[in-house]
C-alpha cells in the first residue's frame, strides 16, 4: 500500500506541476499581448476556467490510470489536494514575480482598469451615479487589493487553496472507481 501511495503522490505532483507551468506560460502569453485583458474580460476567465477544469480532469484519468485503473474516493481526493496545493503555490510565486519584478505598475492599472469595467457595468444596469459612488467606496480600491504585501499573499494563496480544496472534493467525488468486489464460491 504504501508503494502505491507513493506512487500516486509522485504522479499528482508531477501532473500538478505540469499544470502549474501550463497555468504561467499561458498567463504569460495573455500579459504580453495586453497587460489588462486578465483582469478585464469576462470571457477569458471563462475559457481558462474550462481549460484548467479540463487539465484537472485529464491529470486525474492519467493518474488513475497509471495506479491500475481504480482509485478510492479518499486517494483521488489527496491527488487532486496535491496538484491544487502546487498550482496554487506556483501561481502566488508567479503573481509575486509579476507584480514586482516583470511588471511593478500592474497592480495600480489592473486595479483601475477592474474599477472602471466595474463602474460601466454599474451603468448598463442602470444604477445612478450616486448609487455608482456609494458602492465603490465601499468595495475598496482594487489597486490596494493588488498589491504585493505579505497579508495580500496569504490570502490569495488561502483563497485558492480553498477553491482547489472544494475542486478536489467535486473531482473526487466524480472520478472515484473502485476495483470490482468478487464472490468466492465455495
Amino acid at each position: 500500500m504504501e508503494v502505491r501511495q507513493k506512487l500516486l503522490n509522485g504522479l499528482s505532483a508531477k501532473n500538478g506541476l505540469i499544470i502549474a507551468v501550463v497555468s504561467v506560460v499561458l498567463s504569460l502569453v495573455i500579459h504580453f499581448i495586453d497587460p489588462l485583458l486578465a483582469y478585464t474580460s469576462i470571457w477569458l476567465g471563462l475559457v481558462l476556467f474550462v481549460l484548467f477544469v479540463g487539465l484537472l480532469v485529464y491529470a486525474g484519468k492519467t493518474v488513475r490510470t497509471e495506479v491500475g485503473g481504480f482509485w478510492s474516493f479518499g486517494e483521488a481526493f489527496k491527488s487532486f489536494l496535491i496538484m491544487g496545493l502546487i498550482i496554487a503555490a506556483t501561481s502566488t510565486v508567479y503573481n509575486v514575480v509579476l507584480m514586482t519584478v516583470i511588471d511593478p505598475e500592474l497592480p495600480v492599472k489592473a486595479g483601475a482598469a477592474i474599477d472602471d469595467n466595474t463602474v460601466a457595468m454599474m451603468k448598463k444596469f442602470g444604477a445612478g451615479q450616486e448609487q455608482i459612488d456609494e458602492a465603490m467606496a465601499k468595495a475598496g480600491s482594487n489597486a490596494d487589493k493588488l498589491k504585493i504585501t505579505p497579508k495580500n499573499v496569504v490570502t490569495s494563496f488561502g483563497i485558492a487553496l480553498a477553491i482547489y480544496g472544494v475542486f478536489a472534493l467535486i473531482l473526487a467525488a466524480i472520478m472515484k472507481k473502485n476495483p470490482p468486489v468478487k464472490f468466492i464460491e465455495e
